[in-house]
C-alpha cells in the first residue's frame, strides 16, 4: 500500500509546518483512505418504503419480531448513509490530492472547503446517532420505536435545501453545523479556515492572489512590474496552501472517525436486538 499521498515537495512543506494538523496531513489522509480499501465499490441497501414495511409487518405476532423489522430497517438506512458519505468524502480527498500534487491552487482549495462541510455534518450526525442508539432500550415484551430517530435518519439521507422541500426534509443550514462543531476546542480553527477557503471559492481577492508571483522590478516613479503566473514554479500564496492542507487533513480524520462511530452505533442496536 502506498504510504505517500502527497508529493515530496508538499511532504517537506508539511514537515516544516508549525501546525500539528498540517504536519500530520499525509498520515491523516492515509488513515482515511485505508478505510476505503476495505469498502467494496457496490453495496446492497435494503430500502423499505412505507408500503413495504406495512407488508413486512403483516402477521407479525410478537413485539420482538416487530422490533427486529423496525430497527434493522434503521440500521440498513444508517449503513447506506455512512457508506455514501464515506464515498463522497473519499472522492473529494482524492480530488484535493490530485490538485495539490499537480501544483494547482484553486481546485484543491475548493475541494477542501467542500470536505470541511461534508466531514462536519458527518461527524455531528454520527455522534448524535450514537448517543440516540445507545439510549434505546429494547425488550422482547414491548414494541419500541422512535419517531425522532426515524425522522433524523430520513433527513440525513433525503434532506435538502433545494427547490422548497417539505419541512421534515429541509436540511440544516451548513453554517449552523459548522458553528456548532467549532464550539469544540479541538475545532477552534474550523471557522477561520472555512471562511478563508470560501473567499477562494468566490470571485474574490484571496483567489486572485494565487497567481501573484513576484515583483520583477520597480520603476523610477515607484510603480511595480508585477508578474502574474500560473507556472508550477511560481511563488505561491503559502496561506492558501496551509489552509487547504489543514482542511484536507482535518476532514480526513473526521470522516474516518464518523464512519467508525456510525458503524459502532449500528452494532449497538444489532447487539440489543440479539440480546432482547
Amino acid at each position: 500500500m502506498n504510504s505517500k499521498y502527497l508529493n515530496d515537495s508538499i511532504l517537506e512543506y508539511c514537515k516544516n509546518s508549525d501546525d500539528s494538523i498540517v504536519k500530520s496531513a499525509n498520515e491523516m489522509v492515509r488513515h482515511c483512505l485505508e478505510i476505503d480499501d476495505k469498502i467494496p465499490n457496490e453495496h446492497s441497501w435494503k430500502f423499505t418504503s412505507e408500503s413495504s414495511i406495512k407488508e413486512q409487518l403483516k402477521g407479525v405476532g410478537s413485539p420482538n419480531e416487530l422490533n427486529n423489522i423496525y430497527w434493522k430497517d434503521q440500521v440498513s438506512n444508517v449503513e447506506a448513509y455512512s457508506i455514501m458519505t464515506l464515498w463522497r468524502g473519499i472522492e473529494l480527498v482524492r480530488s484535493c490530492l490530485n490538485g495539490l500534487n499537480n501544483a494547482e491552487t484553486i481546485s484543491p482549495a475548493i475541494s477542501s472547503r467542500s470536505l470541511l462541510e461534508l466531514s462536519t455534518v458527518f461527524l455531528l450526525n454520527a455522534n448524535l446517532l450514537h448517543k440516540n442508539f445507545s439510549e434505546v432500550k429494547l425488550s422482547n415484551s414491548q414494541v419500541v420505536i422512535s419517531t425522532d430517530i426515524e425522522a433524523f435518519v430520513v433527513k440525513m439521507i433525503w434532506g435538502t435545501r433545494f427547490d422548497d422541500p417539505e419541512p421534515h426534509l429541509l436540511q440544516t443550514n451548513i453554517m449552523t453545523s459548522l458553528k456548532r462543531l467549532s464550539k469544540n476546542p479541538a475545532a477552534a480553527d474550523l471557522m477561520p479556515t472555512y471562511e478563508f477557503l470560501c473567499d477562494i471559492a468566490h470571485p474574490s481577492f484571496i483567489g486572485n492572489t494565487s497567481y501573484w508571483s513576484h515583483v520583477d522590478s520597480v520603476n523610477d516613479d515607484g510603480s511595480e512590474n508585477r508578474v502574474i503566473s500560473r507556472s508550477v514554479t511560481r511563488y505561491t500564496n503559502t496561506e492558501i496552501l496551509d489552509k487547504t492542507l489543514w482542511a484536507l487533513a482535518w476532514s480526513s480524520a473526521c470522516i474516518r472517525n464518523a464512519f467508525g462511530i456510525m458503524t459502532e452505533a449500528n452494532t449497538l442496536i444489532l447487539d440489543k436486538l440479539q440480546n432482547s
